[in-house]
């Protein structure tokens, strides 16, 4: 059993779930749904933030400070769940996006890759998990239904919809 997968909060949502270490999670090139969660936390997100902020302000290029930093401070919302993000691959039925395809993304170009970076820099061992799913849009709406339901109507931290 997976500790991630089986936290209190959900259980039930996420039992299905295969997890793997974030860096190195080797997912299908399948449609799906995906989950990024932490098993150790590292720093603290006020630490972390602070850091990024005095990194970023280095660049001198406040349009990039601006960007980075609004996504790296979702981390501040982080509580006791460890699923930080839910998302999908293949929404739509001629949509070429898998499971695979989405995890390379956040070495590259989604939108939370700034503060999984972060995290990851300062110390948070975090776990990629997925389960295959044709029809992934109408899956991914459904289990942040049951994240909201199990979490007081709040998403995960970097999730804004």
């Amino acid at each position: 059993m997976n500790e991630l997968a089986h936290a209190d909060c959900c259980r039930e949502i996420f039992s299905n779930f295969q997890f793997q270490n974030m860096p190195d999670a080797k997912p299908p090139n399948k449609k799906g749904v995906y989950a990024i969660g932490f098993t150790l936390r590292g720093k603290g997100s006020s630490e972390i933030v602070a850091q990024v902020e005095q990194l970023v302000d280095k660049l001198g290029w406040s349009q990039v400070g601006e960007f980075v930093l609004g996504r790296v401070k979702r981390i501040e919302r982080i509580g006791e769940c460890p699923i930080i993000y839910i998302g999908s691959a293949g929404t739509g039925s001629d949509s070429k996006n898998t499971l695979s395809h989405r995890h390379k993304e956040f070495s590259s170009r989604h939108t939370a890759m700034y503060p999984i970076w972060a995290l990851v820099y300062f110390g948070w061992q975090l776990e990629f998990g997925w389960v295959e799913e044709e029809n992934a849009g109408r899956a991914e709406k459904e289990i942040k239904e049951q994240y909201k339901e199990a979490h007081g109507g709040r998403l995960p931290a970097l999730v804004q919809r």
